[in-house]
């Protein structure tokens, strides 16, 4: 008896070990380039970033394409945003600043662009969220570098970027693209098309989305393969992975709707969610962060803001990209649920996905559990003895 117990806590160890190492990436690499940072309200992205100290706080840069992610630490005060964050290009220097805001849960901010001091010559160069972690104040955001109007001689260059409120030492990367039609990373050039049609609509696409790693970023080539419902306005597709609800949009004719609006259903709890900043136009190649809000019904905010995304000008049609966190609304679990959407200026179908699952973790957790008894029951009847003796040739 003692032994199968000492089998059976090994068993749930083990499976606890092993299903976690198997469905835990390997972070030792994690922030170390911006393919691995979100910027989403959520910070544990950068648990293993390179860190700058200074006097007041710390910071990192990473760089993917065009865009440069910037994250903030503060030791003492608030996340300062005229202060403000100055960027040095090649000798030339380009200052970004936001409101001075402090919030205990994740807060969006959206940060401006100038030549100099609360400069706004750029107008828009970027969104983010600031929030508090372990009773520090932290912050993320995201600069879209083509809003300085960088010279192509720029790309490959080095970055820098400093906050007299933080610190001194300057926060380093290296430029991967300023914009354009071949930047590495752009908004513009995307793969808004499937490897069997014009639209991303083949019929043998996996939209459970438990191993899809869709990223909201603004760039779309990890949509190419989900599968497209087709409405007189547009396409929409859904997918999730039990902890968030992501959807596409293309459209059509217009702009991605915004107040539209987006009513989202799980099992039998219906959510309007809509967005109050969606642009009403969008230049070609242009791309603007949004944020998403939510009520019981329409026009109600009662969850306040509850994702983000990204809308789109690709050329040939406006495009969206956005993530709810279901943590957000007033749903127990996502588990086994059947999780719609649909919009009626897009069409009039839903579009339905699952609400994730944790079937691996139990199954593998189960399979451990089993060997276990099993190697007990075949102890208990001699067989392993007899297997081992006819093995050994005894």
């Amino acid at each position: 008896m003692k032994l199968r117990k000492m089998i059976v806590l090994g068993a749930i160890l083990l499976g606890f070990a092993g299903t976690s190492a198997f469905f835990t990436p390997s972070v030792a690499n994690a922030a170390s380039d911006a393919s691995s940072v979100t910027i989403d309200g959520q910070f544990s992205d950068w648990k293993d970033a390179k860190l700058v100290e200074g006097y007041n706080g710390y910071t990192s840069m990473v760089s993917d394409g065009q865009y440069i992610d910037v994250y903030v630490k503060m030791k003492y005060a608030a996340v300062p945003g005229h202060g403000d964050y100055i960027f040095n290009i090649d000798g030339k220097k380009y200052h970004a600043w936001f409101p001075d805001t402090s919030s205990d849960e994740p807060k969006q901010i959206s940060i401006t662009g100038g030549s100099d001091y609360d400069g706004t010559q750029y107008g828009t160069v970027g969104t983010g969220y600031v929030s508090k972690e372990d009773g520090h104040d932290v912050g993320e955001f995201r600069i879209d570098l083509s809003k300085f109007n960088l010279p192509d001689s720029d790309v490959g260059k080095e970055i820098s970027m400093t906050n007299s409120n933080i610190g001194n030492d300057a926060a380093t990367t290296t430029i991967a693209s300023v914009g354009g039609k071949d930047a590495v990373g752009t908004v513009t050039g995307k793969a808004d098309k499937s490897e069997k049609g014009d639209t991303p609509t083949d019929a043998n696409a996996n939209n459970t989305n438990d191993n899809l790693n869709i990223v909201i970023d603004g760039k779309y080539e990890d949509w190419k393969n989900i599968q497209l419902t087709e409405g007189y306005g547009g396409y929409i597709a859904l997918v999730s992975d039990g902890h968030y609800v992501y959807f596409y949009v293309k459209m059509k004719y217009g702009m991605v709707p915004g107040e539209g609006e987006y009513n989202l259903t799980f099992g039998d709890k219906k959510f309007s969610v809509f967005s109050k900043n969606m642009p009403s136009s969008l230049d070609k190649g242009q791309t603007k962060a949004v944020d998403l809000q939510a009520g019981d019904y329409h026009g109600d905010k009662s969850y306040g803001v509850v994702g983000n995304g990204y809308v789109t000008n690709n050329g040939d049609n406006n495009v969206g990209e956005f993530r709810i966190d279901v943590s957000k609304l007033d749903v127990s679990t996502m588990i086994g649920q059947t999780v719609t959407i649909d919009n009626p200026s897009i069409g009039a179908k839903s579009v339905t996905t699952s609400g994730g699952s944790t079937g691996p973790l139990l199954i593998s957790g189960v399979g451990v559990l089993i060997a276990g008894f099993g190697y007990v029951k075949l102890k208990k009847a001699g067989y392993l003895k007899r297997k081992e003796s006819r093995i050994s040739g005894k």
